[in-house]
């Protein structure tokens, strides 16, 4: 055999392995469990009612009328192999459990490539739900709207929700980590501007400050943010806030250097009228205390958040509150709700501040509209004081 007819065959033989020979074997599966992810999601819809709450985070009423919600609005749709519930639920069991794509494709059957596929599918189809679900209040102070703590509400007549930040865990590359830091803790997070109204429904939120930006910084961004208009009380009204904002007109602070946790009142009753009015504001503020212990009780991975980049990492939250809105707003029995639906559950925020330096504080409205408010807070004071509680 000549050289070149050696050359022609190594050749020939080369192509047949590249392209025919592997070709022939049969490859072994990954995923070959008995179980498909469309089988185990219609045992979520069909099996014990406590097994979707457990792996879902919310009941199955709320979970089918949720799908028929995106199928109907946000025109998700079914692919080939997957349904829009089995879609759904990949995506509520990565957020609610803080599950890496691992675990999600075991149980669901599918590569890793097809779960990031329809995490970021329903993830964008989120952020259209968000709009929808986190709109502002009408700010109607009625007392007989849904929340506790009425009598109160009618002394404080104007106030329409309550105003506060919190933190949310972050997953930071080390060069940005100095900016995500917590107040003294090693981990990073992100800081989180919320309003909710008297029923713990959102009503605004600004996601994906630095966790050691100050509230008041944040407050006075999201009043000038065009992209964003700030749901500001007409006159009249006002947002309850704690001590990291400015005692202004739309937002009424508590007394400084003066006692305010809850837990402080039960063990000496409030004496002065100045104690009175922050053992009141406290009362009716700590609806959105209780609002975000909702919230991270429901979705783990607000406490603990998985490595995606931060644009996602912001977008995850922000799914969070919307959904949040929509099990709220849907009425139906709801464990997390019932856990969190007493008045005056104490849920000590180590992101609120009372005692702080006010120069920290960064003002936003006028001298007159400053003085208003301290007016306003003063008579509420004096007419607490002269009820008998």
């Amino acid at each position: 055999m000549d050289h070149d007819k050696k050359i022609l065959l190594v050749i020939i033989l080369y192509l047949y392995v590249r392209f025919f020979w592997k070709r022939g074997l049969k490859r072994k599966r990954d995923n070959d469990s008995r179980m498909t992810g469309h089988q185990y999601t219609l045992e979520l819809l069909q099996g014990n009612p406590k097994q979707c709450i457990e792996m879902l985070r919310m009941s199955r009423e709320s979970f089918v009328r949720l799908c028929a919600h995106f199928r109907i609005t946000y025109l998700l749709k079914d692919s080939k192999h997957v349904s829009v519930e089995e879609k759904m639920a990949m995506f509520l069991m990565m957020i609610g459990h803080n599950q890496r794509y691992v675990v999600i494709k075991r149980r669901f059957q599918h590569s890793k490539q097809t779960i990031h596929k329809f995490f970021y599918e329903v993830l964008d189809k989120m952020m259209l739900f968000a709009k929808d679900m986190i709109v502002p209040t009408s700010f109607n102070p009625n007392p007989n709207i849904p929340g506790h703590n009425k009598r109160l509400r009618k002394v404080f007549k104007g106030v329409v929700g309550a105003l506060d930040g919190t933190l949310i865990h972050a997953i930071v590359p080390k060069a940005q980590q100095d900016l995500y830091r917590g107040r003294g803790k090693g981990d990073c997070y992100q800081n989180i501007l919320a309003i909710c109204d008297f029923n713990m429904i959102f009503t605004f939120i600004v996601a994906g400050w630095e966790g050691v930006a100050h509230d008041s910084r944040i407050l006075s961004e999201a009043l000038s943010d065009p992209d964003a208009p700030f749901p500001f009380p007409p006159p009249e009204k006002y947002y309850l806030c704690d001590a990291a904002y400015a005692h202004t007109r739309g937002f009424m602070a508590p007394y400084r250097n003066v006692r305010y946790w809850l837990g402080d009142f039960r063990r000496r009753r409030a004496l002065t009228n100045k104690e009175k009015f922050n053992h009141a504001h406290a009362k009716l503020r700590n609806v959105i205390e209780r609002a975000f212990g909702v919230l991270k009780a429901r979705f783990p991975i607000l406490k603990r958040m998985a490595p995606f980049p931060l644009a996602t990492q912001r977008n995850i939250a922000i799914a969070c509150f919307a959904l949040h809105n929509f099990i709220r707003k849907e009425g139906l029995s709801d464990d997390f709700f019932t856990q969190y639906d007493q008045p005056n559950v104490s849920l000590q925020n180590s992101h609120v501040h009372v005692n702080g330096n006010e120069d920290e504080v960064e003002a936003h409205g006028s001298t007159a509209d400053r003085d208003y408010m301290t007016k306003l807070r003063d008579e509420i004071a004096e007419q607490l004081m002269q009820n008998i509680e």
